[in-house]
């Protein structure tokens, strides 16, 4: 309440003034009139004009001196408002001075630190370039040089101002004019990177000499040169063309002795084989048939160069492990019995023994190994099954199956080839796989419907 008083207090001071001055003026002029009521209002109704005036005057006294009141007030609170809003404005604009004066002094440690850090760039960027191991010139496309490095003036045993501001020809071709090899010639007309090998007579010196245009605004105005000595580099290229023809002469002899030695080696297995073959003479000729169908199927199959030369090696000696199974059951005019077939059946894994101290052997011990497993896993030693048994021993028991089934036996004669290709179609997914059946079928020429995808 008194905070609303005192806000006010102007105008509360003032308005009252003019109601002092009207009840002055009719108690006075009331006393006047001998405290007569009557008297005193037909005093007030006088219509004479001097009267009249003063009263008007007194009348109006109190909304005069109202309104004069608010006025005032008015007056005062839009000084202060002014008043507050000039100090507002005041204090703005010294934080605002502080402000910028802060932001002056950011920036100007900014620009310092800037400098400090630009020349700190060109030294060393002025220094890399220097101690770049090979020449660089910076060269406008009227073949001015702009600028260099150290190693051009360590080339051409100038000073740096012998050479700025030069042509390029004359420095480095002592020519009036630019030479048709000149790559900066061919970068002004493709607009790309050229390059260009020289050997200069005065330096007696091999060049690399390429250029790069620098791009401003899609224009090239200015032209980077690298240029490398490879005098050295000619030079070993001389020696390694001297012995070039010798070192491709002893490779002809390696490898010529390299087949010798691959013949002999081929010529000891068959020469073994044939041995082992000779047993029976129901097993004669078996395992080179064998191989010759195996190869056969692998190069149907696509299967790699090396790949084949494995199985080939490992068809022939398929069957080494007979070395250890007993002449008369080869050539036993009656089928084996149980204990017999067992016998038989230990082939591959004798085989193995007798190989395994051969590292050359290591990729084909597991062919030869698993050529008897089955497809559908029934087959031994091992009982594998599909995809567990390598893929050159499921081609071997196709190859070692069908040349069985082809061959005479001391207990039977050779159903014949049309009874092999029925039973390869009929065995396929059980005994075989029937990929590699379908592509020896193609071989043979047989029918390969029937034989379904694993």
């Amino acid at each position: 309440m008194f905070n609303r008083i005192k806000k006010h207090i102007l105008f509360l001071s003032i308005s009252p003034l003019g109601f002092i001055f009207l009840f002055v003026y009719l108690y006075s002029d009331y006393i006047d009139y001998g405290k007569n009521i009557y008297a005193l209002i037909n005093h007030l109704k006088t219509t004479y004009f001097p009267p009249l005036i003063i009263h008007i005057i007194v009348f109006t006294a109190p909304i005069l001196s109202t309104t004069i009141g608010f006025l005032f007030e008015r007056v005062l609170v839009y000084k202060r408002t002014l008043e507050k809003k000039v100090d507002e404005r005041t204090a703005s604009l010294k934080a605002t001075e502080k402000r910028l004066r802060e932001l002056s002094e950011h920036l100007e440690q900014e620009v310092l630190e800037r400098t400090e850090r630009l020349q700190k760039s060109i030294r060393y960027w002025t220094n890399t370039f220097d101690a770049t191991p090979y020449g660089i010139l910076i060269i406008d496309k009227d073949f001015n040089i702009l600028r260099l490095n150290r190693y051009i003036t360590e080339l051409l045993g100038k000073d740096y101002d012998e050479i700025k501001d030069k042509k390029c020809y004359e420095i480095f071709h002592g020519s009036d004019s630019p030479v048709r090899e000149c790559p900066l010639g061919a970068s002004l007309l493709s607009g790309k990177s050229e390059g260009a090998e020289f050997y200069e007579p005065s330096l007696k010196r091999y060049l690399w000499i390429s250029v790069s245009p620098i791009l401003q605004d899609g224009k090239a105005d200015t032209f980077v040169h690298s240029i490398v000595d490879i005098t050295g580099i000619k030079e070993k290229e001389r020696e390694i063309e001297k012995s070039r023809d010798a070192f491709l002469n002893m490779l002809r002899d390696i490898h010529e002795s390299y087949e010798e030695l691959k013949d002999l080696f081929l010529s000891v297995i068959r020469a073994f084989v044939h041995t082992l073959d000779a047993k029976s003479r129901w097993t004669k000729g078996h395992s080179e048939r064998v191989t010759m169908y195996a190869v056969q199927i692998a190069e149907e199959m696509g299967m790699n160069k090396d790949v084949i030369e494995d199985l080939r090696i490992a068809a022939l000696l398929h069957d080494i492990g007979k070395i250890g199974t007993y002449d008369y059951l080869l050539d036993k005019p009656e089928r084996l019995n149980e204990d017999e077939f067992k016998i038989v059946q230990r082939h591959p894994a004798t085989a193995v023994e007798i190989l395994l101290d051969i590292k050359q052997f290591k990729n084909i011990l597991p062919i030869i190994r698993h050529h008897h497993e089955r497809f559908d896993g029934k087959g031994y030693p091992d009982g594998l099954k599909g995809e567990e048994i390598p893929f050159g021993a499921r081609i071997l028991c196709v190859a070692d199956s069908f040349d069985s089934m082809t061959a005479d036996r001391p207990y039977r004669p050779s159903p014949g080839i049309e009874y092999a290709k029925l039973e390869l179609r009929r065995c396929a997914g059980t005994q075989f796989d029937p990929n590699v059946v379908k592509a020896f079928l193609k071989i043979l020429g047989g029918d390969q419907s029937g034989v379904s995808e694993p």
